[in-house]
């Protein structure tokens, strides 16, 4: 049976959800079988929405089509000012419209070079001002560490312009691959797609495909009572109002939201996590060529840093010239003991020095050598 907008809600008013918005002041939930909700939370929700989580079977010939299968639904905000979060809402017995995009074919960027120094640029006042942790740049730069891609540079800035102006420039110019996360949603402080425009002197130019699989994507949501006025329209076409000139790729056929290129290596996406990480996920299948992979080896010791000290140094020295890298991270054990891991990274063409350091460092701090950084204690009690 296919359930309308209303009767879904209902259908799932017996299970327990919780919705909340950042700056708008409204609370939503279901906490029985009464149905709750309203005008202006519905709206506002519609408005936001993104993408809708979803399985996946579709070739670049199909046509956007829904269909009926029972799945998770995960519907989540567009702006990184603001989370819309429906979490895990689910509901065994009912069936859920399966929402399919085409994606890029991958043809496409086939003779893109393969980048070698990255930076991230986060931009949002929500992570300045503590609001909301920032986890898209921990993300970006292990995407980089599998595909032998050098991070090299992590900015957190405010949604201002010129500040967005200045280090877009600036990274570009610096490094091969710069991705910008945050502030493409359709608020007052969502900047980023004007900001960067100017910043490379280009026209903002409404994209057709985008507003194409935008609409498609709002055209079945939930929780919608009424269609959506001017304003509302006016505030989501912000969205797919892009720098003229951009390389514009669908990397995820669940999500209508494109990484937008501009200049070469600005790489534009949005800043809600789950947006962040499923665009990116897929955009690695773009990169035809692999960078040389990097190489981790870890040695375990329960001496202090300062034990450790003029050993990790006498050994940096040593193979400075070899693009090594030795650190060192003090850890506590789950009973309250110290510890430190020194950790030695390199390329997989020196993956056979970093053994013999890792040999050498384990026999003058009584450790032992690991793969795995977050590794217990040989024994419960701390001892090796």
């Amino acid at each position: 049976m296919r359930l309308n907008s209303f009767s879904w809600v209902k259908h799932l008013s017996g299970s327990p959800f919780i919705v909340s918005l950042s700056r708008p002041v409204f609370s939503f939930g279901f906490t029985s079988k009464t149905t709750i909700y309203s005008t202006s939370f519905a709206n506002s929700l519609f408005s936001r929405l993104f993408h809708i989580k979803c399985t996946r079977n579709i070739t670049m010939s199909e046509q956007i089509q829904f269909q009926e299968s029972k799945t998770d639904v995960n519907l989540t905000a567009a702006s990184t000012g603001e989370e819309v979060v429906l979490d895990k809402l689910q509901e065994s017995g009912s069936t859920m419209p399966v929402l399919k995009f085409p994606i890029t074919p991958i043809e496409e960027l086939k003779d893109r070079p393969f980048p070698k120094t990255a930076a991230c640029l986060v931009i949002g006042d929500e992570i300045l001002n503590g609001k909301t942790v920032d986890t898209n740049s921990g993300f970006f730069a292990k995407f980089c560490f599998n595909l032998g891609i050098d991070m090299k540079r992590i900015e957190v800035i405010p949604d201002e312009e010129d500040a967005i102006i200045e280090a877009v420039r600036r990274l570009s110019k610096n490094f091969d691959f710069v991705v910008t996360s945050g502030g493409i949603g359709p608020t007052h402080d969502d900047i980023t797609y004007p900001a960067i425009a100017r910043a490379f002197n280009l026209e903002l130019e409404y994209h057709e495909q985008t507003m194409e699989r935008m609409a498609e994507s709002m055209k079945n949501l939930l929780f919608l009572k009424k269609e959506p006025n001017h304003e509302i329209i006016t505030a989501r076409k912000r969205m797919a109002l892009l720098p003229s000139t951009s390389l514009v790729v669908y990397p995820n056929e669940t999500i209508w939201v494109p990484i937008v290129i501009v200049n070469d290596n600005v790489h534009i996406l949005p800043g809600v996590p789950s947006l962040f990480r499923g665009l990116l996920s897929e955009f690695g299948k773009y990169h035809s060529q692999k960078g040389e992979k990097f190489v981790r080896i870890f040695v375990r010791t329960n001496q202090p840093e300062s034990f450790i000290a003029p050993v990790l140094t006498k050994v940096q020295n040593k193979v400075a010239d070899l693009g090594v890298k030795v650190g060192s991270y003090p850890k506590w054990t789950t009973d309250g003991k110290r510890w430190v891991m020194v950790s030695f990274l390199a390329r997989e063409t020196r993956k056979d020095v970093l053994e013999e350091l890792a040999k050498e460092v384990a026999a003058q701090t009584n450790g032992y050598i690991t793969e795995n950084p977050d590794d217990e204690m040989k024994s419960k009690n701390g001892k090796f």
